[in-house]
Formats: structure tokens, sequence, C-alpha cells
């Protein structure tokens, strides 16, 4: 289902998306669905990279207290 949304985009934006759907055929709402899609797939697998790195971090962390306990013996 489509709803209406409104925002604002910069003069440079809408001319550069008017002369892409021009030059593609597609239309401007249609091209403006693509490139949230897009930004929000990004976000998704940024996410999912930086989740991954703090459970690297985690593990890193308790290696080097348990090495820290073996070099103390």
């Amino acid at each position: 289902m489509l709803k209406p949304y409104t925002v604002k985009l910069e003069e440079r934006q809408i001319e550069a998306l008017k002369k892409l759907s021009e030059e593609t055929k597609i239309p401007q709402a249609e091209l403006l669905r693509q490139a949230v899609d897009l930004l929000l797939e990004k976000w998704a697998k940024d996410r999912e990279r930086l989740e991954f790195l703090r459970r690297v971090d985690a593990d890193l962390d308790e290696d080097r207290e348990a090495l820290e306990k073996l070099a103390r013996l």
C-alpha cells in the first residue's frame, strides 16, 4: 500500500531526479522509493557489521582477561 509522504529536497536533487526520470522513463516517485530501499538496505548492513564488531570486541576483551589471569599464575 502506497502512502503519501512529504519531503523537502535541495534544488540540485530535484533537477537530478527530473533528469534521471526523463532519461530512464521511470517516474520520480518510483526512483525515490528505490532510493529509500537502497538506503534502508545499506543501514541494515551497517548495523549488522557494527553488531559483529561489538561481538568481536567483547570476545577479545574476554580473551585478554583470560590471558592476563594466566600470566599472573
